[in-house]
């Protein structure tokens, strides 16, 4: 360990792996490798818990977060058709379409839609237990001396864990009915730690020779710890094709399917480490400037290191989603469509972050947090607006509210974009 002003700087365990450095690395090795090591020369003062099956958990989600994300929608707010009379494609439709969900229609043959999107994620609880404080209980391993062995560590840590995306994202019209999108996200990732850990002394007692932090000042039972990281770069990039299998006077149905690669670099959070396959449906209509949508889809992920574990290299299985989204875009003015969708998802394979109560050996109580397999249902509601300016350009704005408290959420995430269709 290395003190620095009383505050003591998480061990680097893998200072000569760049490897190590990463993000996914930074929570696991924020004590040290495996857990507490007390300076007692004497004594093998070693202190773990569930800290890697408890916290370790928190990238998982950030990971499923990331794939769970959802992306501005590439469909083209401006919809054409030819006009046999005329000889030309001209504008259908009165509204400017969804923000993140599907319309059944597709963009048009030949015709080429480009746009940007800023989204930012504050993360700020999970599952309803507030990312400030987070608390874990350290054990100590086996040891020879019983009384020794009945000390714990409690530890109190704030987390502050933040993405941003921008996103560039591309429709060309192959046919009346086919498009084809691609989607390329550049990710920051941000992980800010803080931990307040005391020393329980259960069995020693008033002895304080046997346990100590290596602080040098005041209270040798309480230590804080902190590390702190940030990467930039590609996120997964997503290729999509969509199909308008059954199209009637106003409504229709369409089919498709995302391909998602592992573009992005999972031990620093900015991308899942595996592929993913996403077949959809997306079923609308249209009654004047009015156009409810509905949307149903299933994602299928592959095996993560970050869904595993990284500090020993094993893999896991990145849980796989239902996601369904139901809503409406109206157009209020010929330059301006509100829109709004219900977004859901659940997680079929996903754990759960609890908090739950330690009973040391005299009968006292700690808070802990402890990770349960579990189906994690989050429900979303997005509200926004897309303004034409001027000729062919589009500027859309929408909040993402969370309407619970399931998964790794951020209360309202806002996002802010700009596209055009040539």
């Amino acid at each position: 360990m290395m003190a620095l002003g009383g505050v003591l700087l998480a061990h680097d365990a893998g200072s000569s792996n760049v490897a190590r450095r990463k993000l996914a690395y930074l929570l696991p090795n924020l004590f040290g490798p495996g857990g507490f090591v007390l300076p007692n020369a004497e004594h093998a003062a070693h202190f773990s818990n569930a800290f890697q099956s408890n916290f370790g958990p928190l990238m998982s989600s950030v990971t499923n977060q990331l794939t769970t994300v959802p992306l501005p929608s590439p469909a083209s707010g401006f919809l054409y058709s030819f006009d046999t009379t005329l000889g030309v494609y001209t504008h259908t439709g009165q509204s400017f379409g969804p923000i993140f969900a599907e319309r059944a229609e597709t963009i048009g043959k030949n015709k080429f839609f480009a746009g940007v999107a800023y989204q930012h994620y504050n993360f700020d609880h999970i599952d309803g237990i507030d990312m400030k404080k987070l608390s874990a209980v350290f054990e100590h391993q086996p040891a020879a001396n019983i009384v020794f062995q009945r000390d714990i560590i409690t530890t109190q840590t704030q987390l502050d864990i933040q993405v941003g995306q921008t996103v560039a994202y591309f429709t060309y019209g192959l046919h009346d009915r086919v498009d084809v999108s691609v989607a390329l996200p550049m990710v920051t990732a941000s992980i800010e730690a803080l931990s307040d850990a005391q020393i329980q002394r259960i069995g020693t007692g008033t002895d304080a020779s046997v346990h100590f932090f290596d602080t040098n000042i005041g209270d040798r039972s309480r230590a804080q710890f902190s590390a702190s990281g940030t990467a930039q770069g590609i996120g997964d990039v997503t290729v999509r094709l969509k199909a308008t299998a059954l199209r009637f006077k106003n409504a229709g149905v369409a089919v498709g399917f995302d391909a998602r690669m592992p573009t992005g670099d999972e031990f620093n959070l900015l991308g899942s480490g595996t592929y993913g396959a996403r077949p959809f449906v997306a079923i609308s209509g249209r009654k004047g400037n009015f156009s409810p949508h509905v949307n149903f889809a299933y994602q299928w992920n592959g095996k993560s290191y970050l869904a595993g574990n990284v500090v020993t290299a094993t893999t896991g299985n990145l849980s796989d989603q239902l996601q369904y989204a139901a809503g409406f875009d109206l157009g209020l003015t010929p330059k301006f469509t509100l829109a709004m969708d219900y977004l859901g998802v659940q997680q079929i394979q996903g754990k759960r972050v609890e908090r739950t109560q330690f009973a040391a050996f005299n009968g006292a109580r700690f808070d802990q947090s402890t990770v349960r397999d579990a189906r994690v249902n989050q429900h979303a509601l997005a509200a926004g607006f897309k303004v034409n300016p001027v000729r062919e350009l589009l500027v859309s704005f929408n909040l993402l509210f969370a309407l619970n408290d399931a998964g790794l959420r951020d209360r309202v995430s806002p996002l802010i974009g700009v596209a055009y269709t040539f």
